[in-house]
């Protein structure tokens, strides 16, 4: 077997920059700024925040340029309207960054995501738009899908073989390596060489493609005989589950959408997998399959709506939801196409898909727009059901609301400031909600504000997973401090353990955990039953100092509401003895109380302490 030589390996990779030098450029650029970000200190990475809009600009940008590259190829166009589509390509690029915001947001990431899956789509069928047969448009995507795979493999061994080449460095040589060098090397192996190597063996030859006749044979037999008994065995849990539905008369869970959707996406891989052996004499079974497969869903697709139906009639749109009906109006638009189509063309999957996120991506029709207005409208019709509107704008609840339709007015307005911001609610409100927020407070969390637009109407947050049991009690509690960046200052102490966490999770009694300082052995007990936390050295528990955590938050829960933040000095507990000194500041308490009783404690705090000498 010949190696490689060096010269070979400088002229492909000099080849495939010349074939795709704007997607090359633009994820050396994008994994460039990734290492700034992982450099970044965590206080000031908000700051720097336009980092992420280059990275994911970049990381638009090459699949949006390996199209263009892949459509001007396979349409055999000249330089000049080669680089027309390069300039364009890069204007649409340049505008996406300058639209995204300077902090992160919901709706930007959210959009991020459907174009990625786009630009994706959009590189699985862009040479055969109006070019080339279903069989070559099968083998196309075969060969870009063992390349992503080979690329990888590539990606993870060389990437294990350098860290442990710089690992044996450090600790044979005490170099003293930063350990950011691996995240380092992670980011440029996967980021450029994995992204380089990838389109180096990117199909080119699109017209030879539909000659090709090969079929791996280790692909019919695993999707034979696993993807299919994996399918086989959805459609059995599904049927049975759509059973019980119409035995007890139950509305299906929402949960049950995703596994329609599993049962579906794993269905219609299959027989994208099995496609071009259909029509084989040996394998007339896949062509029975393939239509038994899409009757099947028809009663599952059902299912689907009347899941999705649930959830939009208790809580109303939201991106999610929008995105789950489309996806279930897409998956009956594909079982009639293809048990009623002639032709069958499996390009439809993809093409059908990409435009329909497209669409689901701007205007009024988009997933954004109809979500605000839904759930605007949603809001609207809860506040009228309580005369809690007075000319447009809200009036404080004058009389007791049922929990159900609170929890939905909390869940309504907690989606709008979480996914579109506060300021869309000004519209309901007399007083200026930048004055009532604090505007100036650019820490404060969007918890906070959704409980003081919350207490502007008279009410109090609930939560989506608090029950109707829970509203006898005061359900579920947090606190944080409202110093979310702390200027640490242990005058007075002697060590400091940052991001130490109490909770009462594990059950039991006790749970402890340890430290070493001045080689004494320093134990930290939570007693689960007294809520207390107990500090001591080693087989001297008898001298351990004691923080009463149970009254703290019993102190706490007589705070104004419970979702604002609390001044740092109430979260702050000081103990000590002759043996030791300590000192409590907790950043975060959160726990379930009911009827008194608190319980499920969970808790983020630093420890200053002293060994007394």
């Amino acid at each position: 077997m010949k190696l490689p030589s060096l010269d070979s390996f400088i002229t492909n990779a000099t080849s495939t920059f010349k074939r795709f030098p704007l997607a090359i450029v633009a994820v050396i650029i994008g994994s460039l700024y990734w290492i700034l970000i992982s450099h970044t200190p965590y206080d000031l990475t908000s700051s720097y925040y336009y980092y992420w809009n280059v990275v994911m600009s970049c990381y638009l940008g090459m699949l949006l340029f390996i199209s263009i590259s892949v459509y001007c190829e396979r349409k055999n166009l000249g330089k000049s309207t080669r680089m027309i589509f390069r300039v364009v390509g890069v204007v649409l690029i340049v505008v996406y960054y300058f639209s995204l915001p300077s902090q992160f947001m919901t709706i930007s990431f959210t959009r991020f995501l459907l174009f990625t899956l786009i630009l994706h789509l959009l590189i699985s069928f862009v040479p055969f738009i109006a070019n080339g047969g279903v069989d070559g448009f099968w083998q196309y995507n075969k060969t870009i899908f063992l390349r992503i795979l080979t690329a990888a493999l590539y990606t993870v061994v060389l990437f294990l073989g350098l860290a442990l080449a710089v690992l044996a460095i450090d600790k044979l040589f005490n170099a003293n390596i930063d350990s950011k060098i691996y995240l380092d090397l992670w980011i440029l192996l996967s980021g450029i060489f994995n992204t380089w190597f990838f389109l180096t063996g990117f199909p080119s030859n699109f017209a030879e493609l539909d000659l090709k006749k090969d079929y791996p044979k280790g692909l019919k037999i695993f999707t034979q005989y696993v993807l299919l008994p994996l399918v086989t065995v959805y459609l059995i849990i599904l049927y049975a589950y759509t059973f019980k539905i119409i035995f007890t008369a139950q509305w299906p869970t929402g949960w049950v959408s995703y596994l329609v959707l599993g049962f579906s996406i794993g269905g219609i891989l299959s027989l994208l997998l099995i496609y071009p052996v259909r029509n084989e004499e040996n394998n007339k079974w896949i062509l029975i399959f393939s239509r038994f497969f899409y009757f099947a869903l028809f009663p599952l697709i059902i299912l689907f709506f009347l899941a999705v139906k649930r959830r939009i009639s208790d809580y109303g749109i939201t991106e999610q939801r929008y995105f789950i009906l489309i996806l279930a109006l897409w998956l009956l638009f594909i079982a009639i196409y293809f048990l009623v189509s002639k032709t069958k063309n499996i390009k439809i999957i993809p093409i059908s898909l990409c435009l329909l996120a497209l669409a689901s991506s701007f205007g009024p029709w988009g997933a954004f727009s109809v979500s605000l207005a839904n759930q605007k409208h949603h809001l609207k019709s809860l506040l009228e059901k309580y005369s809690m509107l007075t000319d447009g704008k809200i009036v404080p609840a004058k009389d007791s609301i049922p929990f159900k339709d609170r929890k939905k007015i909390s869940s309504t307005i907690n989606y709008l400031v979480d996914v579109h911001g506060y300021k869309t609610l000004q519209p309901y409100f007399v007083q200026r909600l930048d004055s009532a927020l604090k505007k100036a407070d650019e820490n404060d969390h969007n918890s906070s504000r959704v409980n003081k637009i919350l207490l502007l109407m008279n009410l109090t947050y609930i939560p989506d997973y608090q029950t109707q049991e829970a509203e006898g009690a005061n359900g579920y509690i947090n606190f944080y401090s409202d110093k979310s960046v702390p200027i640490v200052d242990i005058k007075g102490y002697d060590y400091f353990i940052p991001g130490f966490n109490i909770n009462d999770y594990a059950g039991g009694d006790t749970t402890c955990s340890s430290y070493f300082l001045e080689k004494n052995k320093i134990l930290f007990c939570f007693d689960i039953n007294k809520k207390q936390l107990l500090i001591f050295k080693e087989n001297e528990k008898d001298s351990a100092i004691i923080f009463d955590i149970g009254y703290l938050l019993k102190s706490l829960t007589g705070e104004p509401n419970n979702y604002s933040p609390v001044s740092s000095e109430k979260m702050t507990m000081v103990s000590g003895n002759t043996r030791l000194k300590a000192k409590i500041v907790f950043d975060n308490i959160h726990f379930i109380k009911r009827k008194d009783i608190i319980n499920q404690i969970g808790c983020s705090s630093n420890i200053f302490i002293s060994i007394q000498h």
